[in-house]
């Protein structure tokens, strides 16, 4: 069953019962169609694979390196009392998750982070197939969802579980957030069968089916997507892959060509057609036995010139289209050998990646203030450390720009203005040494050997 067939057949069952919004507001068959080919992508299982195109991994690849961009320099701590602290460890651990969260978020059009209690502890659980958001508020924010757990065996049978979350209202305007809890009967590949009691799973037994929590102001989950418009349902607040659209077009001609490459190789393999020899006299698949002329004494050798360069070359235009729609910079997937340009034309990709890059760094810094409320409302609700405020300091660094090629030209720009006087010297070594504006002006001072010529 396909993932498209698995997620109709979740909205079917839950929709169903009328314990969510209607099934139109939260995906239409259009984004089913789509978000069931970014994963059969990810997977490395494309439609457009057989046995003479072979997928490259590239969709999983974009993925990765946007990821490892994203968070290389990327470092997050919560500071003040005692909450804080416990907040701090949690989200520490949480982290080591953060590159294959960020990377199946930016793959799949969307995650949610969700955290849960275990044994006085949160962790964090990681829903990117398992999840879809309901309901966003007016600034675009998910605030219901739709959680489908794993199948789990009991005895003989497989069960499933269906949790949603959403804020309804009370008669008196009172918003109160309800967390509903369903077990089905399922399959291996969960299937949804029928419903049966929370308490045929012992794992589940001690489930409330509903629990109402007053006095939040925000969900106890939170969900990220790329900052990609989508242009597959415009209607919809659902996320979009960063290959979705015409990335998936050109991936998959990535991959034909690819395919031709191989052919190339394959079909111009040296050969030796030869008459009056026995196959068994040589171990080799370089010669080929005949008879192939009347006479017996045929020779010839097939040794044709490769054309691999052209095609190659052609491989390459299109992974640096695949950048380019992706917001990489060329030279990111494609060989950098082959990209040709100018300065300038480095400096745009770059800025085109690092643009790309903060987008990205800034939906997941949202994503994660909101794992944070959540994870502070359930220190309440839990009692797990004592009531406090905390402050949230992130740190991604400068990213793709913050490299020694582009630092070294940008700094030698700058000392032509400081030879030409349109820059002060106390101005460079601020901006290039991290430096107050005393501390230059009196090293400054102390290079040339004067003590005023710049002070205040």
């Amino acid at each position: 069953m396909s993932f498209a067939e698995r997620m109709k057949n979740l909205f079917e069952r839950w929709f169903g019962m009328g314990i969510a919004n209607n099934p139109s507001d939260a995906i239409s068959p259009a984004m089913q169609e789509a978000r069931n080919l970014w994963w059969q992508m990810y997977v490395n299982r494309p439609p457009w694979a057989d046995c003479e195109v072979r997928p490259l991994g590239l969709p999983g690849a974009l993925g990765r390196e946007l990821a490892r961009h994203v968070l290389s320099e990327f470092s997050v701590r919560v500071s003040g009392g005692e909450r804080a602290r416990f907040l701090n460890d949690q989200l520490r651990e949480a982290g080591k998750n953060f590159c294959r969260c960020l990377e199946l978020g930016l793959c799949l059009g969307g995650i949610a982070l969700r955290p849960y209690l275990d044994h006085g502890r949160l962790f964090v659980d990681i829903s990117a197939v398992n999840f879809l958001p309901t309901r966003f508020d007016g600034t675009g924010k998910a605030v219901g969802g739709l959680f489908k757990s794993n199948p789990v065996r009991e005895g003989n049978r497989f069960f499933v579980r269906l949790e949603s979350h959403d804020f309804i209202s009370r008669p008196g305007g009172e918003q109160v957030y309800v967390i509903r809890n369903r077990a089905f009967v399922s399959n291996i590949d969960g299937c949804i069968g029928s419903e049966v009691p929370l308490s045929e799973v012992s794992a589940w037994k001690d489930l409330e089916p509903e629990t109402c929590i007053q006095d939040l102001t925000h969900p106890l989950f939170a969900y990220f997507k790329p900052p990609v418009s989508n242009d597959i349902d415009p209607e919809s607040q659902l996320g979009v892959s960063v290959y979705g659209g015409a990335a998936a077009e050109l991936i998959r001609q990535a991959d034909e060509q690819w395919k031709l490459l191989r052919w190339e190789y394959a079909s111009g393999k040296r050969r030796v057609y030869v008459d009056g020899i026995s196959e068994e006299q040589f171990d080799d698949d370089i010669f080929v036995a005949g008879p192939f002329s009347s006479d017996g004494n045929f020779f010839q050798v097939f040794s044709p010139d490769f054309r691999d360069d052209p095609l190659y070359n052609g491989f390459q235009r299109i992974l640096q289209r695949i950048e380019f729609q992706t917001g990489l910079a060329y030279g990111t997937i494609s060989d950098p050998q082959s990209v040709e340009k100018t300065a300038t034309e480095i400096i745009a990709a770059k800025h085109r990646q690092y643009v790309t890059e903060k987008g990205i760094q800034k939906a997941f810094q949202s994503a994660l203030d909101g794992l944070l409320f959540a994870m502070d409302a359930w220190c309440d609700l839990a009692g797990l450390a004592p009531h406090g405020p905390f402050q949230t300091q992130y740190h991604w660094g400068d990213g793709v720009l913050d490299d020694p090629e582009t630092r070294r030209l940008d700094m030698s720009l700058d000392a032509e203005l400081v030879e030409k006087g349109l820059l002060l010297p106390w101005e460079f070594r601020m901006k290039w040494f991290d430096e107050e504006e005393a501390a230059a002006k009196a090293l400054i001072n102390q290079s040339i050997g004067k003590e005023s010529s710049y002070e205040s």
